[in-house]
């Protein structure tokens, strides 16, 4: 089509066409766009729904299976004389074809005062002569006091830095110790079940209990 051959009216007409095309597509868009959301909105509600009833259900089987496991424990301490403080307990069938693990985990945490006793301790270090052997034990007290991502001590490095401190002998070293051990705060935060199935091959295979371990 040569625009040129076209009469006024005749352009008219096709532009006034153009612009009714474009709104038409545009209209079109705004139509699939509005379809979208509201697909969205009704899939998402209706999953929810159904992650709800999963969340309820997963949350009743796990208070069961804690509570059934209860009078185990209990019959486990007294027969072996074992303390009840333990932060998980596991236990496997006869044939070792399941196993399962109930626990509470533990978040990490420490009042103000063990800024005091990583002082002291910081302060002893100061003290060391400048050989190699107390260079080496600086360096790796250091390390054990060395904060996680949350800014707090990892209580399994405080039981090493007992260790070490004992061994040294000095009473301030020991005394900063201490600080930092009576500043354990544990908080529990959940409580969790792991359940283990001895597959085919050898080994056991995790069942998962979580959406994001499926």
């Amino acid at each position: 089509m040569n625009l040129k051959n076209l009469t006024k009216e005749q352009k008219a007409k096709l532009m006034q066409e153009l612009v009714a095309e474009e709104r038409a597509e545009k209209a079109l868009v705004e139509q699939q766009k509005e379809a979208y959301k509201q697909l969205v909105d009704k899939t998402v509600e209706t999953s929810v729904k159904k992650l709800q009833l999963l969340s309820a259900e997963m949350m009743r089987v796990k208070q069961e299976v804690f509570q059934e496991f209860g009078a185990v424990i209990q019959m486990k301490n007294e027969l072996f004389k074992t303390k009840g403080d333990r932060k998980s307990d596991t236990f496997t069938t006869a044939d070792a074809s399941f196993r399962l693990t109930l626990g509470s985990r533990v978040n990490e945490g420490w009042d103000d005062t063990v800024e005091s006793g990583i002082e002291i301790v910081k302060e002893y270090l100061a003290t060391l002569a400048k050989d190699e052997n107390s260079a080496a034990l600086v360096e790796t007290v250091m390390s054990l006091l060395a904060k996680n991502n949350k800014g707090a001590l990892k209580a399994n490095k405080v039981l090493e830095l007992k260790k070490l401190a004992s061994k040294s002998g000095n009473d301030r070293f020991l005394e900063g110790i201490a600080i930092i051990e009576n500043a354990y705060r544990p908080v529990p935060s959940c409580q969790f079940i792991q359940v283990e199935i001895r597959g085919d091959k050898e080994g056991y295979e995790t069942l998962p209990l979580s959406l994001s371990a499926m």
